[in-house]
């Protein structure tokens, strides 16, 4: 993984350039205030690098990829101290799609603000991020359950499968999911906006 050319730190958070899009992995399990799986929790994990250098690094990358967005034109719900600590750096910065693993379904988000809220119910010319979560490989399990209650959430799939993303042009592009059983759209939208 590229965390030594990005100025991130190993596998665990770094950045990279493909085509027009500028691609961000963040750590959302440890290393910022309150990380699910950091120190004292169950997992007593992370603080690889501090509490403030992932956020610091994520709000330097974002700032330069923004500062560059004419050169390369072109991240709710299951976990709450992730969204506190990144998404204020992810609308600042005007990132247009947040993906996400881990729960174990596909859901994806209409745009929202810093707060979470829903700041349109379509995708024409838009602000705030599209979150979209697939961790379609496996099935609700445990104490994981569908939350159909997020006025921010667009469509939620219970199947195995994966996204798709097709870049038309800088201001147009595709999302969809793939049904693994079908090899069908089970969702799709098409999003527009004007960065120029």
């Amino acid at each position: 993984m590229p965390g030594d050319e990005s100025a991130g730190y190993k596998n665990m958070w770094y950045s990279f350039d493909y085509g027009m899009v500028h691609v961000v992995i963040i750590n959302t399990e440890t290393d910022f205030p309150d990380a699910p799986s950091g120190p004292n929790t169950s997992l007593n994990g992370g603080n690889f690098q501090g509490l403030t250098q992932q956020l610091a690094w994520f709000e330097r990358d974002l700032e330069a990829a923004n500062a560059n967005r004419d050169q390369l034109p072109a991240v709710p719900g299951n976990c709450d101290v992730c969204r506190i600590a990144f998404e204020p750096f992810i609308v600042e910065y005007n990132v247009d799609f947040y993906f996400g693993g881990h729960v174990h379904w596909y859901e994806r988000l209409y745009p929202i603000d810093a707060n979470g809220n829903p700041v349109s119910t379509n995708y024409y010319n838009q602000t705030g991020p599209i979150h979209v979560t697939n961790g379609a490989g496996g099935a609700p399990e445990g104490k994981a359950s569908v939350d159909t209650t997020i006025d921010a959430s667009a469509k939620i799939v219970s199947a195995y499968g994966y996204t798709r993303l097709e870049l038309i042009h800088a201001s147009n592009a595709r999302l969809s999911f793939i049904d693994s059983s079908t090899l069908q759209e089970a969702d799709s939208v098409d999003i527009f906006r004007n960065r120029q």
